[in-house]
């Protein structure tokens, strides 16, 4: 039966109770029933026997599941050997939609801020497709990688087709802020002096925002001088930095320019006779020196300045008070020249002039003049003044002594102009009288030939002096003639007294006496 043959009478059964091998086919996928394929022993492609060398294979039924998407369609085949050992291998047909659908990773975005990242958006996803119906995109979840600066998130699409066949699609989402923040600096400010620089202040900038970090840190970075002086200008930079680490800086300028002159007050005026009592300049005479920045301002003597007049003489003295920025400030002294004190001299000795001439004016017996400032003060003839008189006629002669001021003061020389040359007279005639009470009173008509060289004589009755006898007594009459000078002269008059008439009388009458 088995087709070997016997060569001997032996009985051997063969009985092959073992059965064939093969694989399932593998699965397939269709979309549609009309593409199911018709069933192919060919697609058991591993069958085998321990004897048969070609086991038979045939199509045994094809069972559906009734399912949708897929439908599944267990198709079997048999494997049977010579000895109709027989097994069933199967293959899964599914029917429906075993086909995955196809997408595209969404283009990748770029924002600053996590808050700019948008919202899920299915719409993204522009060309999801498969073998059927449209597939549905949902949004299925963000993740992080944890990271700042970047961060990247990955957001993930399901595609689902209407058998649930579903992809995945990825849009990458980098968060990434590159833009720097921003603020206002603290306006620029000018100062006087360096202790006036304002302290270093972070909350005095403005407008700090940021387009994703919520408060930005604000620091102070340095301040940096530009190493002149008046005008001194610092730059003060701030930077404001974001959770990113991107900063700006701010810088505010500080300008230090000191444009206050110092202070200070001149020397009290000072008021002098001469040109030497001028004193020295004296630095250490301005007082109240004071800068608003400088500690010591340098104080310096700048120079005098005269007005040119003389008596008085005003000298400007100025001094200059620096600070060290250079700003000036002249103080002035005034000192004035005014020589109010006389000068001196003694009156010349008085002079007397005999008869005359009187002298020229001389200046040179004015010997002693002096003054204060003036080294040789002029001594001048004023005036000669005669008081009129006679004998002597008084001629008072001024001389002025006057400094370089015109200060002055006059001198006087008394000229006695005397008449050393007495009048002339005679002696009036003498009188001879009987008795002393003859005697005339004094008459200066009795001298009658007075004369002088003036002119001019005066006769008064002098004096009587008797010799102190009797019978006779003799008077001597004087009389003083007198010229205009006080020259004067007695002339002497005799008068003799004596009396040489006898007397007379009446003798008394006759008397009758009892006893």
């Amino acid at each position: 039966a088995c087709g070997n043959p016997a060569t001997a009478t032996q009985t051997i059964t063969i009985d092959d109770t073992t059965d064939p091998t093969a694989s399932n086919p593998g699965d397939i996928n269709v979309s549609d029933p009309s593409l199911i394929p018709a069933p192919d022993a060919s697609v058991v492609t591993d069958e085998a026997d321990n004897c048969t060398v070609n086991p038979a294979v045939a199509w045994v039924s094809d069972v559906s599941d009734n399912g949708n998407c897929p439908e599944i369609i267990t198709r079997t085949y048999s494997v049977t050997d010579d000895c109709l050992n027989q097994i069933l291998v199967t293959q899964l047909i599914y029917v429906g939609d075993a086909i995955i659908p196809t997408a595209s990773n969404p283009a990748p975005i770029a924002v600053q801020c996590i808050g700019d990242v948008p919202a899920p958006d299915p719409l993204v996803v522009t060309d999801e497709s498969d073998n059927g119906a449209t597939p549905v995109v949902i949004w299925e979840d963000d993740s992080s990688d944890g990271n700042s600066c970047p961060e990247v998130i990955t957001r993930r699409y399901r595609v689902t087709d209407d058998c649930g066949n579903f992809i995945f699609v990825e849009q990458i989402i980098t968060v990434n802020d590159d833009i720097a923040p921003v603020g206002t600096a603290p306006a620029d400010v000018a100062v006087q002096c360096p202790t006036d620089v304002p302290a270093d202040d972070i909350t005095s900038l403005t407008g700090v925002s940021d387009n994703c970090t919520v408060a930005p840190v604000v620091t102070f970075v340095g301040d940096v001088s530009d190493g002149n002086t008046c005008a001194e200008v610092i730059t003060r930079t701030y930077r404001i930095t974001d959770d990113c680490g991107n900063f700006t800086d701010v810088t505010q300028t500080i300008t230090i320019d000191d444009d206050i002159a110092p202070v200070g007050t001149a020397p009290a005026p000072l008021v002098v006779e001469c040109i030497g009592d001028v004193p020295a300049a004296d630095i250490a005479l301005v007082t109240g020196v004071s800068d608003n920045c400088t500690a010591a301002p340098v104080v310096a003597f700048v120079s005098d300045a005269s007005d040119g007049n003389t008596c008085a003489e005003v000298i400007t003295r100025t001094y200059s008070i620096t600070d060290e920025c250079g700003n000036v400030t002249l103080v002035t002294q005034t000192i004035t020249i005014d020589d109010t004190t006389d000068p001196t001299a003694s009156n010349p000795n008085d002079l007397t002039v005999p008869g005359g001439p009187v002298p020229a004016p001389d200046v040179t017996v004015v010997t002693d003049e002096a003054d204060n400032c003036t080294v040789n003060p002029v001594v001048a003839w004023v005036s000669d003044l005669s008081d009129n008189g006679a004998c002597p006629e008084t001629i008072t002669r001024t001389y002025s002594v006057t400094d370089d001021c015109g200060n002055q003061i006059t001198v006087t020389q008394l000229i006695l102009i005397t008449d050393p040359f007495p009048p002339t007279a005679s002696n009036p005639a003498p009188i001879a009288v009987q008795c002393i009470g003859d005697v005339p009173a004094p008459d200066v008509t009795v001298v009658t030939d007075e004369a002088d060289n003036s002119g001019v004589t005066t006769v008064i009755w002098e004096d009587d002096t008797s010799d102190g006898n009797s019978c006779p007594e003799v008077i001597t009459r004087r009389y003083r003639v007198t010229d205009d000078c006080g020259n004067f002269i007695f002339v002497e008059q005799i008068i003799t007294v004596n009396d040489d008439i006898a007397p007379v009388g009446t003798a008394p009458a006759d008397v009758a006496v009892q006893c």
